[in-house]
């Protein structure tokens, strides 16, 4: 048997079947809309806070609002989308992103700009329990973890073709021109979902009943059942994922949100060259996601021995670029390492939660985690705003680097638990 397992190939993307055409490529190309909506207003901020005259607290502010919204609408979303409405909640949401985000360009005033983003993160809140549901109904259980590594790529990749783009629309037009334009594709894709996709392979017809008795007789393979909340807090385990992903998603968002007015700040460029400039952290960890994703992969050891080190690196990027001054081209650097670092292991995450939480916990589990998760990117780029000097943003990052660094202790800790508890079954 265990030969069998080692020899067992990987599973692939093969996008002449129907499930991956006809509903993988759709979901990816929704959540890379999500994020480009949701992460826009970073080459936009300079602009925005000279019109409204908003500090740089106050773009922290603004830039967590978005997860006041995005914090609450998560579980109803999901307990929703469970009772067979996912591609409704999918499509519905993402009209109200495309309308949120097209607020955003007409704002004049403070309330009505924190109000947006508020609405914008309730839609996208819901977008990702929406997807697992989708994923569990479409892919086999073998393949779900490729399916949702597939969307991880949207996060780093959005960013580095939004930004540039951004920068563009903004010395074109302005930044509300930016936002208007921006906004229409998340309301094509929710057309286009709405005929295209079915909610599950057993009401679309144009699949292959080969293809549909295979989902079908597969998807629930290894599949666990919910538990109860107080089973899941009862584990120290989940709350140590939790706090890693805490820590993990507020060094993300920091950065994504305000690495274009910290390369603002460095090179004094305008829009389109900052927007360049910004893509390239975001390409770095597009790149490296798929290296460690395929050598974590292919060398079969575990997960946390490449989750460790390339969030530990990240978090060693930022405290150099803050307590070592080298110029503007050394601080450029280590912002680049600090991106693509970040984003390295982040398809090999789920996976890895899912491999250490009980099969019957799985859902709960990694709903709280996510949570926690969603609450450090509220965190982030608000500390971020508090602790800014004037014309140097980054100057707060060295703290978001410190707790990226405690998240890395943590999965070194828990990794070599897990492997001590394996290596102890297996001489039994």
């Amino acid at each position: 048997m265990t030969k069998t397992m080692v020899n067992e190939q990987p599973p692939r993307i093969d996008f002449r079947q129907a499930r991956w055409s006809r509903v993988g490529v759709p979901l990816f190309v929704t959540y890379f809309i999500c994020f480009m909506d949701r992460t826009n207003i970073s080459v936009a901020s300079p602009h925005l806070a000279e019109e409204l005259q908003l500090s740089a607290a106050a773009m922290g502010v603004v830039f967590s609002a978005f997860f006041w919204g995005y914090v609450l609408s998560g579980m109803p979303a999901g307990a929703w989308a469970n009772r067979g409405h996912a591609k409704t909640i999918i499509v519905v949401c993402m009209v109200i992103i495309g309308l949120a985000a097209g607020l955003t360009g007409v704002v004049h005033n403070y309330p009505v700009l924190l109000a947006a983003r508020v609405v914008l993160g309730l839609a996208e809140g819901a977008i990702f329990p929406a997807f697992a549901v989708m994923f569990i109904s479409w892919f086999p259980s073998r393949e779900r973890g490729l399916a949702v590594a597939l969307t991880m790529y949207t996060v780093p990749l959005s960013a580095a073709v939004m930004a540039p783009l951004s920068g563009w629309l903004i010395d074109l037009a302005n930044w509300r021109a930016m936002f208007i334009i921006q906004a229409i594709p998340a309301i094509l894709v929710a057309v286009w979902l709405h005929f295209a996709v079915t909610e599950r392979p057993e009401d679309n017809p144009r699949l292959s009943e080969d293809e549909r008795d295979y989902i079908i007789a597969t998807r629930t393979v290894e599949t666990a059942d919910e538990s109860t909340l107080l089973q899941v807090f009862a584990r120290p385990t989940v709350w140590l994922l939790a706090l890693v992903y805490f820590f993990w998603a507020m060094g993300i968002y920091a950065l994504t949100l305000w690495l274009p007015t910290v390369i603002g700040d460095l090179t004094g460029e305008g829009s389109l060259m900052v927007g360049l400039l910004t893509a390239i952290p975001f390409l770095c960890g597009t790149v490296a996601m798929y290296v460690v994703t395929k050598t974590a992969v292919t060398t079969g050891r575990s997960l946390g021995y490449f989750i460790a080190p390339c969030i530990g690196l990240s978090g060693t990027a930022m405290l150099a670029q803050h307590f070592i001054d080298l110029g503007v081209a050394f601080s450029f650097a280590m912002l680049v390492l600090s991106a693509g670092s970040i984003y390295a292991a982040l398809a090999l995450w789920w996976t890895w939660v899912m491999q250490i939480v009980p099969r019957n916990q799985a859902g709960a589990s990694v709903g709280f985690v996510n949570l926690c998760g969603n609450f450090g990117g509220l965190v982030g780029p608000l500390l971020i705003g508090l602790v800014a000097t004037e014309g140097n943003t980054a100057s707060g990052f060295w703290i978001v680097g410190v707790g990226i660094l405690v998240a890395a202790a943590i999965v070194m800790v828990v990794d070599a638990r897990r492997t001590r508890s394996q290596a102890l079954e297996q001489s039994l």
